[in-house]
């Protein structure tokens, strides 16, 4: 049985309302419009309670293509990715990280919190179908 992941919606940017000359620059939109349909997903909200890093629990998820890590309560995360693309691959998540990774899935990632600072996340991971 599989699951269809929809992320939809539009990136936009303007001047600022009743300033007078704004940013001087145009206004920006992208539209976005992901559809992945998956095969294996997992969802995990651990707290991160020890300094060095955390493996990700992947669950039954081998391949991941979509991965979402939110980190609560304004607090930040560095993500050590892994694919076949390179080895802890680090990306800040402050506090948001949402990526599609179709051709070049992910295998493990590794979460390190901010130093004695108890820290709740949440992680979905998703694999494609083939």
């Amino acid at each position: 049985m599989s699951d269809s992941l929809m992320f939809q919606g539009s990136l936009r940017v303007q001047p600022q309302v009743g300033l007078p000359l704004g940013s001087g620059c145009p206004t920006f939109a992208f539209p976005f419009d992901e559809v992945e349909t998956l095969a294996v997903k997992h969802y995990d909200e651990p707290t991160l309670t020890v300094d060095t890093p955390v493996p990700v629990d992947f669950g039954s998820v081998t391949n991941a293509a979509v991965i979402v890590i939110s980190v609560a309560n304004g607090l930040k995360v560095v993500a050590q990715i892994t694919s076949a693309d390179g080895v802890d691959q680090a990306v800040p998540v402050d506090d948001t990280l949402i990526l599609f990774s179709r051709t070049v899935p992910v295998t493990a990632i590794n979460l390190t919190r901010v130093p004695a600072t108890a820290t709740k996340v949440k992680i979905f991971l998703g694999e494609k179908t083939t």
